[in-house]
């Protein structure tokens, strides 16, 4: 029951989606940078700078880990946002790319 409620508030935001962590960025300063200093709507600028990665050997179970921290001091249930994360992010472009086994 708690995971329907969490997957509600992944549907919940409409629009644009960190293809790294799976950050909702409903504003501007929140898109990432290419090279040449334009925005991207693809990553966030906590994962994606200038082009490249900020952590560009991040593993995807790291990721989660990392994303699950923020997600609970969010107020949302550890292994709700384990496994919402666990879930959601291997079908971003980055992991997709990179191979789940990253």
């Amino acid at each position: 029951m708690k995971m329907e409620h969490t997957m509600e508030l992944t549907v919940e935001h409409s629009g644009r989606f960190c293809q790294s962590c799976g950050m909702p960025m409903p504003e501007e300063e929140l898109l990432g940078t290419e090279r040449e200093g334009v925005k991207t709507e693809e990553y966030c600028k906590y994962c994606y700078e200038d082009g490249e990665f900020k952590q560009p050997d991040i593993t995807l179970q790291s990721m989660i880990d990392l994303c699950t921290g923020y997600l609970v001091e969010q107020g949302m249930n550890e292994a709700d946002a384990r496994g919402m994360l666990a879930q959601s992010l291997p079908l971003l472009k980055r992991w997709k790319q990179e191979g789940v086994s990253k």
